[in-house]
């Protein structure tokens, strides 16, 4: 799967946290091989918003739409520097905040970032997050150049690996005969890595159950789970699709 990713490489994140919680090993591998690796979040948030934050955000201790955004991206900052990526963000709103959303809107700024990148990817399975759908929906239908893939997403895989235990193509991918799913082991040093960067979104760790501090149970066993399941999983639905 590595050596797919060279060249540039942006991921696309519906939130911030997505991307780093589901391909951290497979971002710092590409980026440490040479690849220019970017961490697009759509629904990143205003920055200079005063309106009140959502209920996600104000579990997490966060007064304003704004004070939150400024905060979780400070935490995307870490994350993505310790896996080699380049975040960026756009100012969007989630599902949280708002229900109605511009796709025209947002394609065009997201699509300003993605063009010219060599390899795409977005969130493909289990996409029981309304905002991951609808995010993997947008750039499965529109995104027309370059190499495309899915990735699954954490920690919602891990979630639903009871009822689903292997990743499933969602309805958008039209050639489903020759798109497969294909997972990449890591090592003791990347699953440490990977790891560490989960643990700079220390404010959405207790929402999610992963605890605080140093004691991440759940985490670990996600982590686990996904090492079990012989590591993070792509499925390349344009460009090169098997390994």
């Amino acid at each position: 799967m590595s050596s797919l990713l060279s060249g540039r490489v942006v991921v696309v994140s519906p939130h911030v946290d997505d991307a780093v919680f589901s391909l951290a090993g497979t971002l710092a591998r590409a980026a440490r091989s040479g690849a220019e690796v970017e961490v697009l979040t759509i629904f990143a948030h205003d920055p200079e918003s005063e309106g009140p934050a959502n209920g996600w955000d104000t579990r997490a201790g966060f007064t304003t739409e704004g004070e939150a955004a400024r905060a979780r991206r400070e935490e995307d900052r870490e994350a993505c520097g310790l896996v080699g990526a380049e975040p960026r963000w756009l100012p969007f709103r989630g599902g949280g905040y708002t229900k109605e959303r511009n796709p025209d809107q947002i394609w065009e700024a997201a699509a300003a970032v993605v063009a010219h990148a060599d390899s795409v990817l977005v969130p493909g399975f289990p996409l029981t997050n309304p905002d991951h759908a609808w995010v993997s929906d947008l750039f499965t239908k529109r995104l027309s150049t370059g190499r495309l893939g899915l990735y699954a997403e954490q920690p919602y895989r891990y979630q639903v690996r009871r009822k689903r235990p292997s990743p499933e193509l969602p309805p958008a991918v039209d050639d489903r005969a020759s798109v497969a799913w294909t997972s990449s082991r890591q090592g003791l040093a990347v699953y440490r890595l990977k790891r560490k960067a989960i643990r700079a979104y220390a404010s959405q760790l207790p929402l999610l159950g992963f605890g605080s501090g140093g004691i991440h149970r759940k985490l670990d066993l996600m982590l686990f789970h996904e090492a079990f399941q012989r590591g993070e999983a792509i499925a390349w639905v344009r460009g090169e699709t098997r390994p």
